[in-house]
């Protein structure tokens, strides 16, 4: 039995639960209110977030086209300042300069010292006293070269007897060694003018400054040319042999740039493998210049999609940076396809195996094998029916190429590239800069034969005043 004092505690101690629950219920209350608040304002707030990506989006999308006009027409109009505290940046994402972890080049002193001086003080450049000499010493060493006065032209004059054979009845002359038959100047200056001009792109007004600074020589740029054209002469016979060397190539290259001859547009084709270069001038791109330059040619030709090297009669390796750059453009312009952009990242992870397999121990079986897996690789490009334009473009591409993507699959040393064609051609569009081209077809002649020669001999790690030399003298000694 509960007493009335019981009774009444247990009244007051509900009351009081009573009033607890009652106080809770309105706090869960509030709470739920304030977190359905928040959340309403969440989702405003979300929603304002996607509205500002997308502004942000189409923003940013404005800004890299207006960088890309700035771009284009800053390189018009002028070249931006290049700051020390600001390192400019490669393409590759390198800043210039010595990279970490690369072993720096200093300054290696040379083996034979010509002339050695000792130098001392005999009085303290302080305070006058006098000083006596010690055995302690630092080394400096300095390289030089001739001080200009010493470079004056040496001039010889040959006395050459005019002498009568008793025999044939005629009369003979002696030929002095070492000296260009009926020219008024010797091998050191022809050597020099040649690499002056073709190696290091020199216009023919410069090569007479210098020789008029230097030598105190004064050679018109009339005599110039003629001396260019003897060189011409003197190095047929290699120029020759260039070519037989690429043709025989069990791999080789080739590529073409415009050249202008007398103000009108001219091709230097270029024919290459990694130890010569081959360049010709003609009044045309067409077909029959590609066969006459590889006629009998033998191993693999690596090139561009230019139509004109089809009709070689030879196994051929199409680029694949040139299809991977055209993609790249289709899929990165404003207007691309999702289309275009699926293939351009289908056609990188082909030509990343590719070039992985390619670069493996060479085992022909395995390698015929990898052919018909590459071989169904693009036949599944080719069948895909595209319906965007920019993606139908790429395709025409690989579908003309075809197979010829994969030849250096089943070739030992044959690159998937034509980029060795491309820096050949570099030395042929820095000299059009600077020069303009030829101004006539027997100076785009002269240009394309000595170009070859000192090209190739700088292709094949050769001293090249010496070897120069030595091409000239033996060709001189022919005649």
């Amino acid at each position: 039995m509960y007493t009335s004092a019981q009774f009444e505690n247990t009244r007051r101690w509900m009351r009081k639960l009573s009033q607890e629950n009652a106080t809770l219920k309105r706090f869960h209350l509030y709470q739920k209110q304030k977190a359905d608040n928040l959340e309403e304002e969440n989702h405003t707030l979300r929603q304002k977030i996607n509205k500002l990506e997308q502004e942000k989006g189409k923003l940013t999308d404005e800004l890299e086209k207006i960088k890309k006009e700035r771009d284009t027409y800053k390189g018009m109009v002028f070249k931006s300042k290049r700051s020390c505290s600001n390192p400019i940046e490669h393409r590759s994402g390198k800043k210039r300069g010595g990279q970490i972890g690369h072993s720096g080049v200093s300054f290696q002193k040379p083996k034979n010292i010509d002339h050695h001086i000792h130098a001392y003080l005999t009085h303290c450049p302080n305070c006058q006293g006098e000083l006596s000499q010690t055995q302690s010493v630092d080394t400096h060493t300095v390289v030089d070269i001739p001080h200009w006065k010493d470079n004056a032209p040496i001039t010889t004059e040959y006395s050459i007897q005019r002498q009568w054979c008793s025999h044939c009845h005629k009369e003979v002359r002696a030929m002095p060694a070492n000296v260009i038959p009926h020219a008024r100047y010797g091998f050191n200056l022809f050597v020099c003018v040649l690499v002056w001009r073709y190696r290091f792109r020199d216009p023919l007004n410069k090569i007479s400054e210098r020789l008029r600074v230097y030598y105190q020589l004064t050679i018109s740029e009339g005599e110039l040319v003629l001396l260019l054209k003897r060189g011409k002469h003197f190095l047929s016979n290699n120029y020759t042999e260039i070519l037989r060397e690429v043709r025989g190539s069990p791999s080789k290259h080739a590529d073409e740039t415009s050249w202008r001859v007398s103000g009108e547009n001219w091709w230097c084709w270029a024919a290459l493998t990694d130890k010569s270069i081959y360049y010709t001038i003609e009044d045309t791109r067409g077909a029959g210049v590609a066969k006459e330059i590889f006629v009998g040619t033998k191993g693999v030709l690596t090139r561009d999609d230019y139509a004109g090297y089809t009709g070689i009669a030879c196994e051929q390796q199409s680029c694949w940076t040139h299809l991977l750059r055209k993609s790249h453009e289709a899929a990165h312009h404003e207007t691309a396809s999702e289309e275009v952009q699926k293939l351009h990242r289908t056609l990188k992870e082909l030509f990343d195996l590719l070039n992985e397999d390619c670069h493996k121990p060479f085992i022909l079986s395995e390698r015929k094998e990898f052919y018909l897996w590459y071989k169904k690789d693009l036949e599944k490009i080719i069948k895909t029916t595209f319906t965007a334009l920019d993606a139908k473009r790429i395709q025409t591409r690989i579908t003309n190429q075809n197979t010829n993507l994969l030849t250096a699959l089943l070739h030992e040393g044959v690159p998937l590239t034509n980029n060795l064609a491309e820096q050949a051609m570099r030395a042929i569009v820095i000299t059009r800069k600077i020069s303009g081209g030829s101004k006539s077809r027997d100076g785009a002649k002269t240009h394309a034969v000595n170009m070859s020669v000192i090209e190739t001999i700088n292709k094949q790690k050769l001293p090249l005043l010496d070897t120069l030399q030595q091409y000239l003298l033996d060709a001189a000694g022919k005649r």
